[in-house]
Order: structure tokens, then C-alpha cells, then sequence
């Protein structure tokens, strides 16, 4: 006689069972619109705004087979930039340095591989907060010979702020687009139903990024080899900072009165 007792769920069952439980807990996703008549806009904003910081890149590198000749340089041309950039009035906290980067080289010669030296590399990032300091040091870090390349790039140093302005700005025009078009059907708007930084109708739904950016139209970005840089007598070498553009989106749901 067969038992009526209830069957035990192997492992692989219960798993099974405790998924299917779960999927049919998950409620079905929302429309991100309202039941209610609405207007759903985009508003967009663009900022042109002067960079006020400045940051050096350097790479300070030796190949060497005597690995701790290689250190020593390194060490060396690394103290010399620090007290270069200090003629300068650079903070300490301006000057931020990765810690050494130690790696073998080889050849292959007679299929037997050959140590050729060791690389020794340190990586310096300088922030000056006083552009027109910027010809006098980039001559100073040049004759300095401290690194053979020198990358440059200009910013801002509060760009929060800025980004906050912008999408303030970005708010004011979707409010002004959605009375535009609330009007033209003789309607008014009434209270935001909903605002966000992601366009939650595009079928990029599930790659949430958020719609704002901050770039140079002409940042100057320069890398400067030293074998091919010209020191000039006269350190007021040409320098204009230029401009940038800092843009943002937000997507706002008025409700319509």
C-alpha cells in the first residue's frame, strides 16, 4: 500500500521550487509614467566656463642592470622635482606620486633569454592652481630634465559646483519646455512627478548613465618630448587657456493641471 505521506524535495528540487517562488513574487516592472495626463520633457543646459587648474604628468623612468642604480635615479630625479615645483609655491597635497614600479627587461639571443636591465618607473601628478605660472614652470620642469615627456591638462577645481550650476540650469529649461508645450494645449503644469538624470524611455533603461559632461573645447592638452622641446629665453612662452563646455540633461514628468 502505497503511502500518502508527502515526498521529501531533493536539494536539486527544492532550488528549483525556491526560484520559481521567487519569479513569481517579483512584481511585473512599472511604467515609469503616471496614470494621469502628464508632460514628459528633456531639459538640456551648456556652460562655457575658463579652467583654473593645470595638471602635470610626469613619468620618471630609468633602464638599468644594477637595479638599485636604477632606484637611486629615479629616487633622485623624483626629490629634484619636488623641490622644483616647490620654487613655485605647489602645496604639498598638489603633488601626488604612485609608489616604484619594478620590472626586468629581457632579449632573446641564441633562443636563450637575457636580462637586459631593470625598469625602474614612478609616475607624478602636479596640480597648479596658478596658470599664469604655467610658461616659468614648464621651462623649469624642462631644463630640470627630470622626465622625458610632460602631459598636461586643464580643469576646473570645484567641478561639482559647476556640474551642480549646469543641471540647475538644465532644470529651468525643462520647466520652460514643459509650460511651452502644456500651453499649446491649453493646459497649465502643475508639480514635477518625477525628475532623473537617466532618459528612463530609451532602450537604454538598463544602462544607467547619467547625462552630464565636462570637456575642454580647447584644453590644451600637450605632451612635450624633451628632445624636440626648445627652451626659449624668454619664459612667457604663448599660453591660452581657453575655454570649456560643461553640458547636462535631466528628464522631468509634470503632471497637467
Amino acid at each position: 500500500m502505497k503511502s500518502n505521506a508527502m515526498k521529501t524535495l531533493t536539494p536539486a528540487k527544492f532550488l528549483m521550487s525556491a526560484v520559481v517562488s521567487l519569479l513569481l513574487s517579483i512584481p511585473v516592472l512599472a511604467t515609469p509614467l503616471p496614470n494621469q495626463p502628464h508632460v514628459y520633457v528633456e531639459g538640456s543646459a551648456e556652460l562655457e566656463i575658463e579652467p583654473d587648474t593645470m595638471t602635470f604628468t610626469l613619468s620618471i623612468q630609468t633602464v638599468d642592470l644594477d637595479l638599485a642604480k636604477a632606484k637611486a635615479d629615479v629616487d633622485s630625479r623624483s626629490r629634484l622635482l619636488i623641490d622644483t615645483v616647490k620654487k613655485f609655491g605647489i602645496n604639498a597635497e598638489d603633488v601626488a606620486t604612485t609608489a616604484l614600479n619594478i620590472r626586468p627587461e629581457y632579449d632573446y639571443r641564441d633562443n636563450q633569454r637575457v636580462l637586459t636591465g631593470n625598469n625602474v618607473s614612478r609616475q607624478v601628478d602636479i596640480t597648479l592652481r596658478d596658470l599664469k605660472k604655467y610658461p616659468e614652470m614648464m621651462k623649469a620642469l624642462v631644463d630640470a630634465k627630470i622626465s622625458e615627456t610632460i602631459n598636461t591638462n586643464l580643469t576646473v577645481a570645484d567641478k561639482k559646483a559647476v556640474e551642480e550650476k549646469v543641471q540647475t540650469a538644465a532644470m529651468v529649461d525643462a520647466k520652460a519646455r514643459a509650460a511651452r508645450l502644456a500651453k499649446s494645449q491649453g493646459r497649465d503644469i502643475g508639480d514635477p512627478w518625477s525628475i532623473s538624470e537617466f532618459n528612463n524611455r530609451g532602450n537604454e533603461r538598463w544602462e544607467l548613465i547619467p547625462s552630464r559632461d565636462l570637456m575642454g573645447r580647447s584644453s590644451h592638452k600637450v605632451s612635450t618630448r624633451l628632445e624636440s622641446y626648445v627652451p626659449q629665453d624668454n619664459p612667457g612662452e604663448p599660453f591660452e587657456a581657453g575655454v570649456m563646455k560643461v553640458t547636462a540633461q535631466v528628464y522631468v514628468v509634470y503632471l497637467l493641471k
